[in-house]
């Protein structure tokens, strides 16, 4: 089962919102040590049949890219969910990946944390170091997964996994899985600075907001100046034909 930092995902990505410091889910991935398949003959996604979960959902496995949670909760089922059915169907699959997260035993930011190992600012972390914290809580090895800081460039902790059997259920070390990305020391950021692409996302937005305004005063003066002319137009005609009467 894959958790992501949501400040690393983001790292220079333009998120929708800004991203919380706690775990959530990525997705639940079926692997055979060599590989990880995807997009196997399973049912397609019905929301439907997960509509009893969709408030943990949102907490626990939100697209925090976009903010479209119910296309990215597709997206992992139609990629890895249909390569766990069998044994899991829809329901049992978001159901068995929630047990995981909500697990505090699982809880691995409360783990790093009680360790001194939680999130900083640019304090190097060991790989050995947060994969023996976790080991040392849950009894077997995880894996990490990092990438690159879009500002220092640096090695960042991005993801961590736990292995499970077939069942979902019994805990097995990651020392196989493939995709483990991380080098002998990385930077575990507390929160993501504004990347160049948010900086320009911001600047565009704040841009945008004050045209607008500008316009908006801009109609107010214009349609002020035609409703005084009109008024002194037609004032002056109606004064103009009175006159002409009187004579």
């Amino acid at each position: 089962m894959v958790q992501q930092w949501p400040p690393a995902t983001c790292s220079g990505v333009r998120c929708y919102a800004n991203p919380s410091a706690m775990f959530t889910i990525h997705g639940l991935w079926p692997s055979n040590y060599s590989n990880i398949p995807l997009v196997c003959a399973g049912q397609p996604f019905n929301r439907a049949q997960i509509a009893t979960l969709v408030p943990q959902l949102n907490t626990y496995w939100p697209d925090v890219i976009s903010g479209n949670n119910q296309r990215f909760w597709k997206h992992e089922w139609d990629s890895h969910g249909t390569c766990s059915d069998p044994p899991f169907n829809q329901l049992q699959y978001f159901q068995t990946t929630l047990n995981i997260r909500t697990n505090h035993n699982y809880d691995l930011l409360a783990i790093l944390n009680t360790a001194g190992l939680g999130p900083t600012g640019t304090n190097t972390r060991q790989y050995g170091a947060i994969e023996g914290a976790i080991q040392a809580a849950t009894g077997k090895k995880p894996g990490l997964r990092c990438n690159k800081n879009a500002q220092s460039k640096k090695k960042q902790l991005f993801e961590i996994i736990l292995c499970f059997d077939k069942n979902g259920v019994t805990l097995i070390d990651c020392t196989q899985f493939a995709g483990i990305t991380c080098p002998s020391q990385f930077v575990w950021l507390d929160r993501q600075p504004l990347s160049l692409v948010s900086a320009v996302g911001e600047l565009k937005n704040s841009l945008v907001h004050q045209v607008s305004i500008l316009k908006f005063l801009f109609l107010c003066i214009l349609l002020s100046i035609t409703i005084m002319f009109r008024k002194r137009f037609y004032g002056t005609r109606r004064g103009g034909s009175g006159g002409g009467k009187q004579e």
